[in-house]
């Protein structure tokens, strides 16, 4: 399966020490050498960037400059989140892991397959990657991860971890 990721899922997995679901769920993933840059290089101090430096599942992949789709999707999109959406394109990737609402909709009018850090841990829950849900999601709310109270119970709701559900 071909997975690439931009920056929001690394490091949101990396803020609660769950990097490791990645390869655990897909095997290795594609990040485009303008994201590893952006969380290992230009985020040097900050989370994700020593588990991505370490992360030896990862393939690091530059993305063509010249790409037709780079200027169109960068007029509205980060340069790594454009990146990689070129580097799904290049590689036909059956998924594509990213949070930010605007690239998530480019993924999709592109026709590509597309789960963000919630439903990555959704999909490790179902799995048997995580035995529970909660507790990764209060960490990230720690962390500093805005989610709502109706989406956490929504999720918590949906993985059978809230009261009344099933």
């Amino acid at each position: 399966m071909i997975v690439v990721a931009d920056a929001g899922p690394l490091i949101h997995l990396s803020l609660i020490g769950r990097l490791d679901l990645l390869p655990a769920l897909y095997g290795r993933i594609l990040v485009p050498e303008l994201v590893y840059r952006e969380v290992v290089d230009l985020g040097a101090d900050l989370p994700g960037s020593v588990e991505l430096r370490a992360a030896d599942w990862v393939d690091r992949s530059p993305h063509p400059p010249d790409h037709p789709l780079f200027p169109l999707l960068r007029s509205q999109l980060d340069p790594g989140e454009a990146a990689a959406l070129c580097l799904a394109a290049d590689r036909v990737a059956e998924l594509i892991l990213s949070d930010d609402r605007q690239a998530r909709l480019a993924a999709e009018r592109l026709g590509f397959p597309i789960k963000g850090t919630l439903g990555l841990l959704i999909e490790a829950k179902r799995r048997g990657e995580i035995d529970l849900l909660a507790p990764a999601l209060t960490e990230l709310k720690i962390r500093g991860t805005w989610l709502s109270d109706r989406l956490v119970a929504r999720v918590l709701s949906e993985v059978g971890e809230l009261a009344g559900s099933s």
